[in-house]
């Protein structure tokens, strides 16, 4: 199944609609987007719970500095996560339909290449891995945690955790497909420009121009919509790399203050080896999409034809952010990765040195 296929995206809106960020699926049949009742209803049911685990995870971490910070900057995300599904504008609705109705209008059936699937088929494998990490191996590292009501906290975890999951894998689709389009766009202009013999020239970079302004519309709405749920990801990561190198830090260097199994041990090492994976697959999308305009921008620099109308597109596609940027002040890329990493390893050598004497001991 190609990325670009309906199913592919009916299957992640019922996936995100599952974890209560939307109250509609892309249906593959009639070509719309449907929403019902019954999944106003569920999504309602959904975040009731989602708060009630918030409240109870809270309350049996508040004397665990540690978990209870993941616990807030979790819940900071689900709260963004539910306000996705009951805003009244819509606007990741918008965003879906403005994608896939160009998708499907213009550039269907036209390769994505090599360099996009391969990192579309590596993000929905770190999705299945981290399914798989969190629902059956994080169980046991979260039982020696929170030996008491076990059951209720797993649950708990689990519908927050997924919420995540699915906030984080909407971001990326969006991104990827973005720059997919972005590609085609930019090869239909160095197609037009480089012939020497194309019947309707002008018309047909007006009709390139015409699609990128809409492109461009929305990465901004694609800014606007994420940029707070961003924000609290990123924390999300930031604080998990932060714990797990601490507990890294005690299995190689002091493993007797640690009361983990070997087989939690493990655990714990790749986790933290897959969320900087994971964090390193999300950002180097961004970076492409940031490469794909800065080509645009050559491609419509180094031609000679057409000058007027490429000077004044030119100009519009500088003023518009080159790349995927939140809040005006986090962009999107492997700096920030390398950033975010580099921050939390000098965070974890903080906590460290504050602990040194009882890990000594």
């Amino acid at each position: 199944m190609a990325p670009t296929s309906p199913q592919i995206y009916s299957l992640i809106t019922k996936f995100t609609a599952l974890n209560g960020l939307n109250t509609y699926y892309f249906n593959v049949a009639r070509n719309v987007f449907k929403g019902t009742w019954e999944l106003k209803i569920y999504c309602l049911i959904h975040h009731i719970l989602c708060v009630l685990a918030l409240g109870w995870m809270f309350y049996m971490t508040a004397g665990n500095m540690r978990i209870c910070v993941t616990v807030l900057t979790m819940g900071g995300t689900s709260v963004f996560c539910m306000q996705f599904c009951w805003q009244k504008t819509q606007g990741i609705r918008k965003l879906a339909k403005g994608l896939i109705k160009m998708e499907q209008r213009y550039f269907t059936g036209k390769p994505s290449g090599s360099l996009l699937k391969y990192r579309f088929y590596m993000k929905i494998l770190f999705v299945l891995i981290t399914l798989l990490r969190v629902h059956l191996f994080y169980p046991m590292y979260l039982r020696q945690q929170l030996p008491s009501q076990f059951y209720l906290n797993l649950v708990s975890s689990w519908l927050i955790y997924n919420m995540l999951l699915a906030a984080v894998l909407l971001l990326y689709v969006f991104v990827w497909q973005m720059s997919r389009i972005q590609k085609l766009i930019n090869e239909q202009m160095t197609l037009i420009l480089t012939r020497s013999r194309v019947r309707n020239r002008l018309k047909k970079m007006q009709h390139c121009f015409k699609l990128y302004s809409k492109l461009l519309k929305l990465c901004d709405q694609l800014n606007f919509e994420f940029a707070y749920i961003s924000v609290c990801v990123l924390a999300c990561k930031s604080w998990f790399q932060i714990t797990y190198g601490y507990e890294i830090y005690q299995i190689l260097a002091a493993p007797k203050s640690l009361d983990l199994s070997v087989a939690m041990r493990v655990f714990v090492i790749l986790s933290y080896i897959l969320d900087a994976l994971n964090l390193f697959v999300g950002t180097d999308i961004a970076d492409i999409f940031a490469s794909f305009r800065a080509d645009s921008q050559r491609i419509l620099r180094e031609t000679n034809r057409m000058d007027r109308l490429l000077s004044m597109f030119t100009l519009k596609l500088a003023l518009y952010p080159k790349q995927v940027v939140f809040l005006n002040v986090f962009t999107l890329d492997r700096k920030l990765t390398l950033a975010l990493i580099a921050k939390s390893t000098l965070y974890t050598i903080c906590w460290l040195q504050g602990d040194y004497n009882k890990l000594k001991a």
